[in-house]
């Protein structure tokens, strides 16, 4: 009897237990505000195509997002013979789409190109990378070089820009490549509706954890109210950036599943120091006086986001230690203008994009201004003509974002938001500072944490001292998601990574 009860109480815990496991998906369809600006991780820039790029291809390590530790992907292991040569034994028997081995030489091939003039990081993040410094040892191992030392060299060997490709695929497709890209991540590139969808299916040849969903769509949804109406009817399983002012009542009712991240973006007020008025750093520091940021914040992003100490993120690495804060402070901000000639008032230009944030964070912005005598007019476009007009250097003011989810550490940062070598790509307000310029080097060049400590806390004094753009915010990270999603949660280094982890139960 004793014996019946126990298989009867096992039978019951097991189908239990089997009903509550988690469970593959057929398809999974993400809502994302905008559309892929290029499949080329070379050419991206955005938040949205990364996600997409980093389930097609790889690169030879990743940083986890909990422990923060470098972890290898196509790298098995890797070695630092000394401060400028890096050995990297890669993993065997991994094939990119296409069939292809992955090989030592696909990486120098890879590297090369991100040092070509095909890559807007030529001049950022691999610009330490020694092009005579490749040398392949056997299939699987091989050495590079950089020209200096480089403390986050390891560390920016995670972003986009050190994504491997496959020399044969790409010399097959020539300038078609990027139309079917070839990586050898979890999922292929299946196809690309501009302005609607991205499709990708899973890599049965993938070397890693296998995918928990067959298909996998990127869908466009640029209105923040068509993604939660998509989301609450089921046209989409998961959303990301969930507005601000759905996020509560999503929680409340219960319907779907919402989460909230730390946030590695920030948010500014973009400034080009090269323009005009903009030239002039009273005329930069009066804005930045003009603004509350507490209660741009508050009105935004209905307080779910953090006021900034300034232009660096806290996830990132060598954070300052000494921050001066600028308070809202009208009557400074007017003195700074009548000092520099401008005592009736200035007028520009405010570019931003479509994004729903940026729209309602300009116009609160615009009041703040205003009330200093400097009048604002807003011009809104789309993302991708924002990216490609503000590469020519024709902006004045403008409202845009940096992100740290690829790479935290502080010098890469600097240097493609600062340096005078990014001006015309990632430089938008074109900074143009010797200071600046040698501390970021010197920060980079440096292997001893207390050298580059040292050497990026004069990098942040200078920009207190210049301010070219003020720092307004970093938004929370928030997902919304189906009910019976698992592994929302594990987006914790703020992206969208690898959504083949997600399961239903």
């Amino acid at each position: 009897m004793n014996v019946k009860k126990t298989l009867l109480v096992s039978t019951s815990l097991l189908v239990f237990a089997a009903s509550c496991a988690a469970a593959d998906l057929q398809t999974l369809n993400v809502g994302v505000p905008n559309d892929a600006k290029s499949m080329d991780p070379l050419k991206a820039v955005d938040t949205v195509s990364f996600a997409m790029i980093k389930h097609i291809n790889e690169t030879l390590v990743t940083v986890d997002g909990q422990t923060k530790q470098l972890v290898p992907v196509l790298a098995e292991r890797w070695e630092v013979l000394d401060p400028l040569t890096y050995k990297f034994y890669l993993k065997k028997g991994v094939k990119f789409h296409n069939g292809e081995e992955f090989t030592a030489d696909d990486v120098v091939f890879s590297f090369q190109r991100a040092l070509s003039n095909e890559s807007v990081y030529a001049k950022s993040k691999a610009k330490y990378i020694d092009p005579q410094g490749f040398q392949v040892i056997d299939r699987h191992t091989l050495i590079v070089k950089t020209l200096t030392p480089f403390g986050g060299f390891l560390e920016s060997m995670k972003h986009p820009y050190a994504s491997i490709f496959n020399r044969k695929a790409v010399a097959d497709a020539g300038g078609d490549y990027f139309r079917m890209p070839v990586g050898t991540g979890p999922y292929k590139f299946k196809r690309w509706l501009k302005g609607e969808r991205v499709e990708l299916e899973a890599f049965g040849g993938y070397h890693g954890d296998k995918p928990h969903s067959q298909r996998l769509n990127f869908l466009t949804m640029a209105d923040d109210s068509s993604r939660v109406i998509a989301l609450e009817t089921g046209k989409a399983d998961l959303i990301y950036n969930v507005p601000v002012n759905d996020f509560d009542r999503l929680a409340e009712e219960g319907r779907v599943k919402v989460v909230k991240g730390t946030g590695h973006n920030l948010i500014y007020l973009g400034m080009n120091t090269q323009k005009g008025a903009l030239k002039d750093p009273r005329v930069r520091m009066a804005i930045e006086y003009a603004i509350d940021k507490e209660a741009f914040v508050r009105v935004v992003y209905q307080g779910k986001a953090a006021v900034p100490d300034g232009p660096l993120v806290s996830s990132s690495s060598f954070a300052p230690v000494d921050i001066r804060r600028y308070p809202r402070d009208p009557v400074k901000a007017r003195q700074l203008l009548k000092e520099a000639g401008y005592a009736d008032g200035l007028t520009f230009d405010l570019w931003i994009t479509t994004r729903q944030d940026y729209v309602n964070g300009a116009t609160v912005l615009q009041s703040m201004l205003q009330d200093v005598g400097v009048k604002v007019n807003i011009i809104v476009m789309e993302s991708g003509v924002f990216d490609d007009r503000v590469t020519t250097n024709t902006q004045t003011l403008f409202i845009s974002t940096w992100g740290m989810q690829t790479n935290r550490d502080a010098g890469q940062f600097w240097l493609s938001l600062f340096h005078s070598s990014s001006i015309g790509t990632t430089n938008w307000a074109a900074l143009d500072d010797k200071i600046v310029d040698e501390n970021i080097e010197l920060g980079n060049r440096s292997v001893e944490p207390a050298e580059r400590q040292a050497a990026f806390q004069k990098v942040w004094a200078r920009l207190d001292e210049l301010h070219p753009f003020v720092s307004l915010a970093v938004p929370n990270e928030l997902y919304g998601g189906r009910k019976d999603l698992r592994g929302m949660e594990e987006f914790c280094d703020g992206r969208l990574n690898y959504l083949g982890r997600v399961t239903v139960e």
